[in-house]
C-alpha cells in the first residue's frame, strides 16, 4: 500500500496533549529488551548509501508542513528526503475514550490543553525567544467514542466493556493491544477505505495511508483494569545516512516493548506509537511519557536512528562513561527515593551510588534526561537548590571559547514559566527541556561537526 496519499482538509489547529502513563520509571528496565540479533549491526555497517549531493543552482527549496498531499505517512522515505524543509509537524491522532463516566468533551478538552504544552515545548528556545514558531502542533484527527451506553449491572471498571483487557494476563501489560489492530477494532473506529467505502480501515491501514500516526488511549485506572504502557511503538532502523534498513521493526521503540503475544499485522510498515492518557492526570505526565520514548531511541538502542543517538546521547547527559569515564552512562543507576548527587561549585557534581563515590570537576550536565534535570539530586528532583553552569540553551550553537558551547547559568527557576502549563510529572522542565532540542532551520553542530536536523521529524521516522 502507497504511503503517498490526499489527506482531508486540515484541522483547525488545537493546541493540547495526553496524560500520565500507567508505570513510574522505565518499564525498559523491568521487561526483557534483549539486544537485537547482530546482523543489525552488520546492516548498519554494511548500508551507506552513496550521497548524491545538491546541485548548487537549484533554487532553495520550499518550507514544507507534513503530513502534506505529497507525503503522509511515518517512516515513509519521502520523511527523510523532505526532512530539512518541514518547518511544522502536524502528527495526526486517533484518539479513544474509554471512560464510562467521561463525555467525550471532557476527553477533547483534556487533551487539547496537553497539545497546548507540546506546541510550547517545540519552539525552539522560546524561554529565550519570544517569537519562536512552534515545530509541532498535535491534530485530534479522530476521536471515537468506547463508552457504553449503559455499563453492565455491578460492572466493577471505570472504562467500559470495549476496554480490550486481558483475563488473565499473559505478558507484562494486561491491556491487549493485539486487539487494537483487528478487523472488529477496525469497525469501531469506522474510518472507511476511501478506494472502497465499504470497508473500514484498520491500524495498520491508517498508519500506512498516513491518516494515524500516534493512538491516544483515554482510559482510567482509579479501578486497577488492564495496565497499560506509557507508550508504545514500532519502528524501523536506519543507517547512517537515514535509509531505512531492511531489519525487522523495532517492538521496544517506544518505553518498553510490546508483549511476544501481542500479534502486530505484517502489513504494518510504518512506525505507529501508542499512548496512554490518564485521565487523572495532567499534560505533564504525558510529556514524560513522550520524553522517555524519545530516550528510547535516541539513547537506548542508538542502532535505532544513529544520525540522531550521536548528539542526543551527548545532550541528554547518556554518555557519562565517555565523558567522564565513569562505569555507568547517565545518572539513572541512582536509587530511587534518595539523593545521589550534589553540587559544591556551579562547575563541579559529586556523587554517592550505593557506595560509589566520586566527583567530577570541571561538570557539564548539559541539557539531563527525563528523571535527572541539569542540578537534579535524585530521580524527579524539580526543585533543587543548587545553580550550576550548563551548555544547554545554547547546545551545538558553538558560542563559547575554543569553538566550544557556551556555559550558562541553570537554577530550577529557568523552567518556572511552565509550571503552571505542565503542572504534573516532569512536565514543567521538560517544556524547557524540548525547546532547547534543534529545531527547524537549526545552525546547531553535531559532534561531527554538520549542523544538526531538527529533531522532531524523528519522531516519525
Amino acid at each position: 500500500m502507497t504511503a503517498r496519499t490526499a489527506l482531508p482538509a486540515v484541522l483547525a489547529l488545537l493546541v493540547g496533549c495526553g496524560q500520565g502513563g500507567h508505570t513510574e520509571g522505565d518499564a525498559l528496565d523491568d521487561q526483557d529488551v534483549s539486544g537485537q540479533e547482530d546482523v543489525l549491526d552488520d546492516l548498519i555497517e554494511d548500508a551507506a548509501e552513496e550521497d548524491p549531493g545538491e546541485d548548487e543552482d537549484d533554487p532553495e527549496p520550499e518550507p514544507l508542513v507534513w503530513p502534506n498531499e505529497d507525503c503522509a505517512a511515518s517512516s515513509h522515505p519521502c520523511l527523510m528526503e523532505i526532512h530539512d524543509r518541514i518547518t511544522l509537524m502536524r502528527p495526526r491522532v486517533l484518539a479513544l475514550n474509554f471512560i464510562n463516566h467521561r463525555s467525550m468533551a471532557e476527553m477533547h478538552d483534556q487533551l487539547t490543553e496537553v497539545i497546548a504544552a507540546f506546541t510550547e515545548g517545540s519552539r525552539p528556545h522560546g524561554y529565550s525567544d519570544p517569537g519562536a514558531e512552534p515545530a509541532m502542533i498535535y491534530e485530534l484527527a479522530y476521536e471515537i467514542d468506547l463508552r457504553d451506553e449503559t455499563p453492565p449491572t455491578d460492572w466493577p471498571y471505570n472504562n467500559s466493556t470495549l476496554f480490550p483487557r486481558e483475563d488473565p494476563v499473559e505478558g507484562y501489560w494486561g491491556f491487549d493491544y493485539e486487539q487494537l489492530f483487528t478487523p472488529e477494532f477496525a469497525d469501531l473506529y469506522g474510518i472507511q477505505d476511501p478506494s472502497d467505502p465499504s470497508r473500514n480501515l484498520d491500524l495498520c491501514e491508517l498508519a500506512n495511508l498516513g491518516l494515524v500516526h500516534e493512538v491516544w488511549l483515554y482510559g482510567d485506572q482509579d479501578v486497577p483494569d488492564g495496565s497499560a504502557a506509557e507508550l508504545l511503538e514500532i519502528k524501523p532502523y536506519y543507517d547512517e545516512d537515514r535509509v531505512r534498513i531492511d531489519f525487522p521493526m523495532n517492538r521496544c521503540a517506544g518505553n518498553g516493548c510490546f508483549d511476544d503475544e501481542d500479534l502486530i499485522p505484517e502489513h504494518c510498515t510504518s512506525s505507529i506509537r501508542i499512548s496512554w492518557n490518564n485521565n487523572t492526570r495532567g499534560p505533564g505526565c504525558f510529556m514524560e511519557n513522550f520524553s522517555h520514548a524519545f530516550e528510547s531511541i535516541g539513547a537506548r538502542d542508538p542502532r535505532q536512528i544513529p544520525t540522531l543517538s550521536k548528539d542526543f546521547m551527548r545532550f541528554a547527559a547518556f554518555d557519562l562513561d565517555e565523558r567522564y569515564g565513569l562505569a555507568f552512562d547517565s545518572w539513572y543507576v541512582c536509587p530511587y527515593g534518595e539523593p545521589c548527587l550534589s553540587y559544591e561549585s556551579v562547575t563541579s557534581v559529586s556523587y554517592d551510588i550505593s557506595g560509589l563515590t566520586g566527583t567530577i570537576d570541571p561538570y557539564d550536565p548539559v541539557c539531563g534526561n527525563v528523571h535527572f534535570i541539569p542540578n537534579g539530586r535524585q530521580h524527579y528532583d524539580l526543585d533543587s537548590p543548587y545553580p550550576v553552569l550548563s551548555t544547554c540553551e545554547g547546545f551545538g550553537l558553538r558560542e563559547g571559547t575554543d569553538g566550544g558551547d557556551m556555559l550558562r547559568p541553570f537554577t530550577s527557576g529557568s523552567f518556572a514559566a511552565y509550571r503552571d502549563m505542565a503542572h504534573d510529572c516532569m512536565g514543567a522542565y521538560l517544556v524547557f527541556w524540548m525547546q532547547s532540542w534543534p529545531g527547524p532551520g537549526s545552525t546547531a553542530v553535531g559532534l561531527d561537526g554538520e549542523v544538526m536536523l531538527s529533531w522532531w521529524p524523528y519522531v516519525y521516522y
